[in-house]
């Protein structure tokens, strides 16, 4: 397949040092020739208030939801707070609910995240998917990618140091883009949505 994959990413913590923005810069260096990625910051996008709203979409929202309007699809990393998604990550995704068609409509996405517990992001992760779904974006379901224990597997400089962590996410990166090519762009743009 010739043609490249040009995915959208953005992490659910705001946090210089945080190990899910690690991640995704990490994935990034791992992806196959046939796909590049922009990673986003949200760090900009405001609180939702529809009175905000009713002044103009912020430029930061209006910014994050054309490029994802105008991707292949969205990768998304998240942390673990108090067994739940990010206020941050949530607030985010409620303001790229709004407009026609709305930030996610049709658009494929996939999860992951890395916390320094036990069980990675399992919540936070099965979260976002109930949100992803309700705007209509098809999350890849398998495999998960939920890396434990991150600050053994992250160094200092946000390198992935973990061979087995970064093998997997290799072999997740190519259902990533099985996933992907399964919602076309093209066809998207043919049906207007």
């Amino acid at each position: 397949m010739s043609d490249v994959l040009h995915l959208v990413a953005f992490s659910g913590s705001l946090r210089a040092g945080s190990y899910n923005t690690a991640l995704l810069h990490n994935v990034r260096e791992l992806l196959p020739s046939t796909m590049e990625m922009t990673i986003h910051s949200i760090g900009d996008v405001p609180l939702f208030n529809e009175d905000v709203e009713a002044r103009g979409t912020p430029a930061a929202v209006s910014a994050l939801h054309r490029s994802i309007r105008t991707s292949d699809g969205v990768i998304i990393a998240t942390p673990e707070y108090n067994h739940g998604i990010p206020g941050v990550l949530k607030n985010t995704l409620d303001w790229l609910s709004r407009g026609e068609p709305h930030g996610f409509s049709g658009i494929p996405s996939a999860l992951l995240g890395a916390s320094n517990g036990m069980i990675g992001t399992t919540r936070s992760q099965a979260a976002t998917r109930q949100t992803l779904a309700a705007l209509n974006s098809p999350c890849l379901p398998q495999p998960q990618v939920l890396v434990s224990l991150v600050q053994k597997r992250i160094d200092a400089s946000g390198r992935l140091t973990d061979a087995s962590t970064r093998a997997f996410i290799g072999t997740w990166l190519v259902e990533v883009e099985r996933w992907m090519r399964r919602f076309p762009r093209r066809e998207r743009e043919e049906a207007g949505s």
